[in-house]
């Protein structure tokens, strides 16, 4: 009897086998997570402090940049539908690796969002530290990050959108009279106020 039921257990292991490797190549529901074009950090932009920097490597990057680091389980499915699905998720909400391509009102809200969720310990998600424990971060591990965010969020609040910088050097270098720089300086308080609260397109 455990003789037959070897046989016929033999041949449905490879299957079931074969089907969950496909599964896991060529199945993706979440799109292709694991091959991202960028995964640089525009440190310029970012001014990231390396206390904070510590902090965003151990705790965060895997889902809200492009360097994830894959473990080997992330490659099986269904576990790999899971990783891949709350990657994305991390990623649409905030990636660092696309910091240059949020607006300005953008960076300040998801600025506001970091500080948030890192006071309040709502990061990383349970499901994350499951897996990655050392990625729990205390009180005083977190303060580094939550500064930081604080800080750039108030220089974002603080400061002019920029009229853009080619339209300006255009007025200056063509545009002699004082009526055309008076509309470049409305221009300018135009959308610094529309920024501050809140209503910039």
């Amino acid at each position: 009897m455990k003789a037959l039921l070897s046989k016929q257990l033999g041949p449905c292991g490879a299957v079931l086998a074969g089907l969950l490797v496909a599964s896991s190549t060529f199945i993706h529901p979440s799109g292709p997570v694991k091959h991202p074009q960028n995964q640089a950090l525009p440190s310029h932009s970012l001014h990231l402090p390396p206390q904070a920097i510590a902090v965003l490597n151990r705790s965060c990057m895997d889902c809200h940049s492009n360097r994830t680091v894959w473990p080997w389980y992330s490659y099986i499915a269904p576990m790999s539908w899971l990783i891949e699905r709350d990657v994305r998720a991390g990623r649409d909400h905030l990636n660092l690796s696309e910091w240059d391509r949020y607006s300005l009102k953008e960076q300040t809200k998801l600025l506001a969002d970091v500080a948030s969720v890192v006071k309040n310990h709502e990061m990383p998600l349970p499901q994350y530290l499951l897996l990655h424990r050392d990625a729990k971060l205390s009180d005083a591990e977190t303060d580094p990050l939550y500064q930081w965010a604080r800080l750039e969020r108030r220089k974002r609040k603080g400061s002019s959108p920029l009229f853009p910088a080619t339209a300006r050097q255009f007025i200056e270098r063509h545009c002699r009279t004082s009526s055309a720089r008076e509309i470049a300086k409305i221009y300018e308080i135009r959308e610094y106020l529309a920024v501050c609260f809140g209503t910039a397109h």
